[in-house]
């Protein structure tokens, strides 16, 4: 096992036709038979599909085993940004810049397509052995057309822009804020905006003013 999330479980894995590593994500056991789970992650799959972009985690194929979906994806040798910056706090400038461009290219191959991340965090953003940034886990995109009520809160609350929080139309502006907040993070190692419940993060954004980069 890799990891665990709120939308699955993923593990490494070996293609025996291909020998190559792949990384399986599942639904977990009890989400199986839960219909809406179960269409976002092929959701997931056809939207991932559409994006081809070296800054993108490729998706290979949806498929069941014994009941359980999983899906098929690039396996990458590395560590996601949160744990990165985690580890070393912020990064040094010239290595910022790079992940930025980086994560920028990836955001807009999807935007090109019409398709919102919706779920843009450091979390999701992978980085390989040789530094190269891919973008993870679209199981919360959506074609960017106007989303709005309770599918347009899906996301995580402190990565949201302020229209999301508040279940307004979400755009690729959306996504664009939310990129603003990694960016800031992969600068200056802090996160813009902190808060334990969705009422706190949607107050801070309201009421404060973040530190400037530069400071």
């Amino acid at each position: 096992m890799l990891g665990r999330g709120g939308m699955g479980e993923v593990y490494r894995a070996e293609d025996l036709k291909l020998g190559q590593p792949v990384a399986l994500k599942f639904l977990p056991a009890d989400m199986e038979k839960d219909d809406s789970r179960l269409a976002r992650l092929l959701n997931e799959v056809k939207l991932a599909r559409q994006v081809s972009h070296p800054n993108v985690c490729r998706v290979y194929d949806v498929d069941e085993v014994d009941g359980a979906h999983f899906m098929a994806m690039e396996y990458v040798d590395g560590e996601d940004l949160a744990s990165l910056l985690r580890r070393i706090g912020r990064l040094p400038h010239e290595k910022a810049l790079e992940i930025s461009r980086q994560i920028c290219a990836g955001l807009a191959a999807a935007h090109e397509q019409g398709i919102l991340h919706r779920d843009l965090k450091p979390a999701n953003v992978m980085i390989d052995g040789k530094g190269r940034v891919k973008l993870a886990d679209f199981g919360l995109a959506n074609l960017a057309v106007g989303l709005s009520g309770e599918e347009a809160r899906a996301g995580t609350p402190a990565y949201m822009a302020p229209e999301q929080l508040d279940g307004r139309e979400v755009t690729l502006r959306s996504d664009i804020y939310s990129l603003g907040l990694v960016l800031h993070e992969v600068f200056t190692g802090q996160m813009v905006f902190q808060g334990k419940t969705v009422a706190d993060i949607r107050e801070a954004q309201r009421q404060s003013m973040p530190t400037r980069t530069s400071t």
